[in-house]
């Protein structure tokens, strides 16, 4: 903003700020939110219908990227002890919830679904919480909180744009960036061998290697279906390669053939059970997911359209609905929490295909997928290079996601100390593990995730913050004064980095106040000084303009050439015209001969 800040008054500067689109609809008198505009380099938008085959084939590079996060329940599933059949029926059982809660996101129409291509997958923010829990009160346990987790998540939806000051979309982009990082470190553990059973060697590595080359090279460089499917391409030239380098013996494929290939699975897991001890880390991890969910819909929200400029709360809010009903489904059903998957909207960002239909494709691959154990029994064999090498693919386009989320709020120092410290904490939790042994039980869930200590922390300093900050700012304005502009700018700049506002929201009203402001003295004869008072509330940003003097008429209409040539009343008519185009909202008041003059834009 400061760079623009000597030539803001200006029409070019504004149509610069605004975009060209936006300035014309500006002067036709039309609102600043227009429709969506689809991105040049999207193959298939969320409203497209992909030909069958490209449809089967995309939902199994998203399911193949789903399958490598039933690594969670796995995990609570090896310290359950669970004998082999039993692994695969809750394996079953997961793929069931995964495909319900993905029919349910990419509902187009209704309460329930963002819309969007934005299918689920489990995820590690569960798994410290599920850990606790099953140390508790055993796989029950586990259950019943993830389906208390999912309860929460659909009280929440309801009310989230009510509580969107409080849950700023920078600190939900904080979120999609600790997942990145997470999902980043998980790969990058499992492409090198760290926590591998045995020891590795070079041919682990170069399976790993030779996966994440092929990924990136037809992502890069790749044209038509090969960048579509550079993903799946990439995990069966991994499983080739760990095949032809011995790492995966085709005698682990032996194991497979006492499962049955189609079965039904068994809900027989043991029932239900709640403790108040894990209200806490549970409800965190709630918290954890919903944020998570905005950052995630925004995002999918961004790829599908390159004017976008603020978050659809409505799809927002019926997505985290959905994502709790699933949550509470898989509760049910007896397997752990669910997620929207960020590395499927990595993939999304990666291929330029984004159809919602898609996420109906994937729902029903991952049903049919629960009645086939043999084929389920396969992740059990997926090399560990090979899924490390898609983790670490699709976490670069969900870091830059989630940067990108940050980055397009102006920051002041409060934010900036949010964002920094979380981020520390989020880190240390990674580097430090050894510090969650050392704390209250009922804390360690918290403090073991960096995910999180992360999220909490942000949540914190940002309640912390908003205590004492100023919602309204006032400035006494000399309107003759040669530098009225600059202080003009410098205070919507000022206030626009202490409310975290959008920068061209800003300078938006910051340009149509400078131009009332000369309205102001060159037609209605200010007495004394013109106050300019700002307020932000997140959704909109109101700006009153007082002074004493003759009141400005704004009319909704046009005065004729003739008026404008012909009277003194006819040009201050066009000026009052004019300055209505600049907001979203204008009207004007007298009261005792002090005038005002009222301006809202839209956030």
């Amino acid at each position: 903003m400061s760079e623009t800040r000597a030539n803001l008054r200006s029409p070019r500067a504004l149509a610069q700020a605004l975009g060209v689109g936006q300035w014309l609809r500006l002067l036709r008198g039309k609102p600043l939110s227009p429709a969506k505009k689809r991105p040049t380099d999207l193959i298939y938008g969320v409203e497209d219908v992909p030909p069958p085959l490209i449809l089967f084939f995309v939902g199994m590079q998203h399911v193949s990227l789903i399958r490598i996060q039933l690594i969670y329940p796995l995990f609570v599933i090896q310290m359950a002890e669970l004998p082999t059949t039993a692994s695969v029926n809750m394996l079953g059982l997961a793929l069931l919830a995964l495909g319900a809660a993905a029919i349910l996101q990419s509902l187009p129409k209704g309460p329930i679904g963002s819309g969007l291509l934005c299918p689920p997958c489990h995820t590690g923010i569960f798994l410290e919480p599920s850990i606790a829990a099953l140390k508790l009160g055993g796989l029950p346990l586990v259950f019943g909180m993830t389906i208390f987790a999912g309860l929460i998540q659909s009280v929440l939806a309801p009310s989230l744009r009510r509580l969107r000051p409080l849950l700023p979309p920078e600190i939900g982009g904080l979120v999609v960036f600790f997942v990145g990082t997470s999902v980043a470190a998980i790969g990058c553990r499992y492409m090198l061998g760290v926590g591998a059973r045995n020891p590795v060697g070079s041919e682990y590595w170069l399976v790993g290697a030779f996966t994440l080359m092929i990924t990136i090279a037809l992502n890069v460089w790749g044209k038509g279906q090969a960048r579509l499917f550079c993903a799946m391409i990439g995990i069966i030239a991994g499983y080739g390669a760990a095949m032809f380098t011995g790492l995966l013996p085709t005698e682990a494929f032996h194991d497979l053939h006492e499962l049955p290939l189609l079965a039904l699975p068994s809900l027989a897991h043991g029932g239900w059970s709640f403790s108040p001890t894990m209200i806490l880390p549970f409800t965190v991890a709630a918290l954890a997911i919903t944020l998570k969910g905005i950052g995630d819909i925004t995002a999918c929200q961004r790829i599908n359209d390159a004017g976008w400029i603020r978050p659809d709360m409505g799809s927002i809010s019926r997505g985290t609905l959905a994502n709790g009903l699933g949550n509470m489904f898989a509760g049910l059903l007896g397997t752990c929490g669910l997620t929207p998957s960020t590395a499927s909207i990595g993939l999304q960002s990666a291929t330029s295909v984004s159809s919602r239909v898609i996420g109906f494709a994937v729902g029903g691959i991952l049903i049919v997928l629960a009645f086939l154990p043999s084929v389920t029994g396969t992740l059990i064999l997926m090399p560990r290079p090979v899924m490390g090498a898609s983790l670490v693919f699709s976490s670069c386009f969900v870091l830059i996601s989630g940067l990108q989320t940050i980055t397009s709020r102006m920051l002041d120092a409060r934010r900036t100390i949010v964002i920094g410290l979380a981020i520390a904490s989020a880190v240390a939790a990674e580097i430090i593990p050894d510090f969650a042994r050392n704390i209250p039980p009922a804390l360690e869930p918290v403090v073991s995730s960096s995910i999180v200590l992360g999220t909490v922390t942000a949540l914190l300093l940002n309640g912390l913050f908003r205590l004492g900050q100023k919602q309204r700012l006032t400035l006494a304005l000399d309107p003759v004064a040669e530098d009225a502009h600059a202080q003009v700018d410098e205070f919507f700049e000022t206030a626009g980095r202490q409310w975290g506002a959008r920068p061209d929201v800003m300078v938006r009203a910051a340009f149509g106040i400078n131009q009332a402001i000369e309205t102001v003295r060159e037609h209605c004869e200010p007495q004394g000084p013109v106050l300019v008072e700002a307020h932000f509330d997140e959704f909109d940003l109101g700006v009153k303009i007082g002074y004493r003097g003759q009141p400005l008429e704004l009319p909704e209409r046009r005065p004729s050439d003739r008026e404008i040539i012909e009277t003194e009343a006819g040009y201050r008519q066009l000026a009052g015209f004019m300055l209505r185009r600049n907001a979203d909202r204008v009207r004007t008041s007298v009261s005792d001969g002090s005038c005002a003059l009222e301006f809202h834009f839209e956030h």
